[in-house]
């Protein structure tokens, strides 16, 4: 599968935990222009992260830095998929997601890819999850099926402020609705650096 990814995410090399939590912390450290004091506190913060992502099967993590709208966090794991995928069963596990999804589904749609229909789930945090102590973050996930795999794409994209997030919501729907089927025979080095042609193969 090959994904259209725009220059504001920008992907952390999880197949190398140290030089993945170097960098991670260095971009918190750049987020929060935090002094070269914190060093050790943010390096702490970010393996613990970094840490916790691998061991859930997370194989993809970003930072994802737009213009006016505050960071947000990317990633990437692989389910299984059903292996008769269509659009009735995008629906039905759309349907199910607005029944039993939780109290933050605050909508859920369809969207076509070159892969087939994805179902996008937009989470928002509302009183249930103060009061539970449960995660306050901004949250927008999207099943996106890989035909002939047997396997689908979980991207998750989440930010603790609204400072900006129909800009999220906009960059989400672009990078899911680019996903299509990544021939061997065309390695990522083809591309150039368009916004439309920039990918990264998953």
């Amino acid at each position: 599968m090959r994904l259209a990814v725009p220059d504001t995410v920008r992907p952390l090399p999880l197949a190398e935990p140290r030089r993945a939590v170097q960098e991670f912390a260095k971009i918190i450290g750049e987020l929060r222009d935090a002094p070269a004091a914190a060093a050790a506190d943010l390096e702490a913060m970010a393996t613990e992260a970094i840490d916790t992502a691998v061991a859930s099967g997370v194989f993809l993590m970003a930072v994802v830095t737009p213009p006016d709208a505050a960071p947000a966090l990317l990633t990437a794991t692989v389910l299984e998929v059903p292996p008769s995928w269509s659009a009735d069963t995008a629906e039905r596990l759309r349907d199910s997601l607005d029944d039993v999804g939780g109290p933050d589904v605050r909508e859920t749609i369809t969207l076509d890819t070159g892969l087939g229909p994805a179902v996008i789930v937009h989470r928002v945090p509302g009183v249930e999850q103060h009061r539970e102590g449960g995660p306050l973050a901004l949250q927008l996930q999207a099943f996106v099926p890989e035909p002939g795999t047997g396997r689908m794409l979980l991207l998750t994209l989440a930010s603790p402020s609204p400072h900006g997030w129909p800009t999220h919501q906009l960059l989400f729907a672009h990078l899911v609705a680019s996903a299509q089927s990544a021939p061997d025979s065309i390695p990522d080095s083809d591309c150039d650096d368009s916004y439309e042609n920039r990918t990264y193969r998953v």
